[in-house]
Parts: C-alpha cells; sequence; structure tokens
C-alpha cells in the first residue's frame, strides 16, 4: 500500500500506538480533528471542504477508489469516532454510514474499505491549527520521536485553540477600536464599522455568570477574525464571566 495511504480502521489503533494513550482517548483526539474541518470547512463556503477530498471507499485491502459512488460525510465520520469514544452496546462500530449515490440511498460500509491520504490530512489540519501531524507523517514509527517536544497530542491541541483564541481577541480589540474610531467614506465600510460596534455592545450583560461565548463569535463573524467556529469551544477556553 501506498506510504500516503492509511484506511479508516488504522486511524484509531494507531495513533494509541503513537502516542501511548487508550483507543478511547486516540478516538477521542480524532473526533475534535473531524469536529473542526467540519466547522472551518462548513460555514466558510468560499474554503468549504468535502472530506471526498481527503477521504475515499475503495476495498477491503485496496485503496483503489471504488466504481461505486460513495459520498462521505463528516458527520459520518464524527460518528465513527464517536462511537468508538462512547461505544453504545449492540451497536457496530466498525461501521461507517455514507451516501451511496449508485443506488440513491445511505449505506453503512467497513471503515476498513475507507481510506485517507495522509499528506493531505495532515495539510488540512495544519490549516485550522491543528500543529502536530506526527502521526500521520511518521505513522511507521513504533514510538513517539525524539524531539523534545513531549507534550500529551490532547493538551498540544488545547494548546492551539487557546494559542488561537488569544490572538483572535487580540483582533477583536484592535477591530473593535477602529471600528469606533475610523470615520470610513463608503457605505459598506460604514456598515461593518456599525454592526462591529453592535456586536460588541452584546458582550455587556447584566445577568450575573454571562456567557459571552456567542457574542465573541458574533463579533469575530462580523470583524472577520479567525476564531474557533464551535460556541462549545470558545466557552470551554473562555468560561463564563461576571457582569460588571
Amino acid at each position: 500500500m501506498n506510504d500516503d495511504v492509511m484506511r479508516l480502521s488504522d486511524f484509531v489503533p494507531e495513533y494509541a500506538r503513537y502516542y501511548k494513550v487508550s483507543a478511547k482517548e486516540a478516538a477521542h483526539d480524532l473526533h475534535e480533528v473531524i469536529r473542526e474541518l467540519h466547522m472551518e470547512y462548513s460555514e466558510i463556503q468560499k474554503n468549504k471542504l468535502s472530506p471526498n477530498d481527503i477521504f475515499w471507499v475503495g476495498k477491503t485491502g485496496l485503496p483503489l477508489r471504488s466504481t461505486r459512488i460513495y459520498n462521505l460525510s463528516f458527520e459520518g465520520l464524527s460518528k465513527y469516532f464517536e462511537s468508538i469514544r462512547n461505544p453504545i452496546p449492540g451497536l457496530d462500530n466498525s461501521l461507517v454510514e455514507c451516501f451511496c449515490a449508485s443506488d440513491a440511498d445511505f449505506k453503512k460500509i467497513p471503515a476498513s474499505t475507507i481510506y485517507a491520504s495522509k499528506q493531505t490530512l495532515s495539510e488540512r489540519m495544519l490549516s485550522v491549527g491543528f500543529k502536530r501531524s506526527d502521526f500521520l507523517l511518521d505513522s511507521s514509527s513504533t514510538s513517539q520521536p525524539e524531539t523534545g517536544y513531549r507534550e500529551e497530542p490532547l493538551k498540544t491541541i488545547e494548546l492551539n485553540y487557546i494559542s488561537l483564541i488569544i490572538n483572535g481577541l487580540i483582533e477583536l480589540i484592535k477591530e473593535v477600536d477602529k471600528a469606533h474610531t475610523d470615520k470610513p467614506l463608503k457605505p459598506e465600510d460604514r456598515k461593518r464599522a456599525e454592526d462591529i460596534k453592535l456586536r460588541a455592545s452584546q458582550l455587556h450583560s447584566q445577568r450575573k455568570n454571562a456567557d459571552p461565548s456567542p457574542s465573541i463569535k458574533n463579533l469575530a463573524d462580523a470583524a472577520g477574525v479567525k476564531m474557533p467556529r464551535s460556541v462549545q469551544t470558545i466557552r470551554k477556553y473562555i468560561g463564563k464571566s461576571s457582569s460588571k
């Protein structure tokens, strides 16, 4: 098999082996990767990515693309990793649901028949803030590389989120200041400035322990600032703050 190709069914055991974590922990991390790819590329149409650009359906032991037309989805891939992270008794977690255009119907197919380009997935992960791709680019190794950078993969992912949020908040401060101080001439620029000021004002709440996460996301959208696309992710790392 081509060194760039990996079966979906090998992702969890290889990840667990490489980072020396449990299968559930590996499934959790991989679920987070798929979720972020989904959020990033489904909400920004100009960068919209189909999972079929990374994954494809072949045959068991043969990565040649199937002559039947299968359309994989981020939802189906997420459910696959979720079923390993939180297994349900009686549910076969070795299957992935996808749409078979050839039959015009949804099918559940073995994860061992789905393949991915490690290089392409690694590039997509980097584009949404996942800085570690050693697992994909060095998956033939029997242990984590001796680079002096020994952080656990989940901790690294969390640090990437925190860095993205901090940088995003700095950019938001600049954009809010610009909206209040600049006097744009073009109508569209004036409208953008008013939208930013309005959404920034929504951060002020008289409610005790108000959750600023939705307002931060709305403000980032108006300002065009890169932030995590999930309100849940922002909430996790910012938390709730009391209004003063």
